[in-house]
């Protein structure tokens, strides 16, 4: 064979090799702190510089279960996820009155409760209701 025969041959097996140029990879969101950067009706949270409370956080773990905190109080309860679907069941809560940070603590339950779809990209989770409006987006930390 001649060299452009070999070089024909060759160029018509790459042309029938199907490559795709994106590939969707699922990354998980279990086992990560995923701390609240942003709340619906309260724009940035991560620095919220109030006595006695403490940004918001979610840890998903892989037996469908969460624990986290409001800010001042302690959360746990359960949650199902199917592709890029998510919904929390009702959660329970330690009952401490901190003297500040109530109202914000109270507004992100109530968001988790309307979490229905979710959304990664990087170290971002982007949590949205069942019409695509986002309600709070969080940053995975490392601890």
């Amino acid at each position: 064979m001649t060299r452009l025969a070999i070089f024909l041959c060759a160029l018509a097996v790459v042309a029938c090799v199907h490559i795709p140029l994106e590939r969707k990879i699922e990354v998980p969101i279990q086992n990560y702190v995923w701390r609240v950067v942003w709340l619906k009706g309260w724009g940035v949270t991560e620095h919220v510089g109030l006595e006695g409370y403490e940004a918001a956080y979610i840890r998903l773990l892989d037996d469908g279960h969460l624990e986290g905190s409001g800010g001042c109080n302690r959360i746990a309860g359960e949650y199902t996820q199917a592709g890029g679907k998510i919904e929390f069941s009702p959660l329970i809560s330690t009952r401490r009155a901190c003297v500040t940070g109530m109202e914000r603590e109270d507004s992100f339950l109530r968001e988790l409760e309307d979490v229905r779809l979710w959304q990664r990209k990087g170290d971002r989770l982007r949590l949205h209701d069942a019409s695509g409006r986002m309600l709070m987006e969080m940053r995975a930390i490392i601890d």
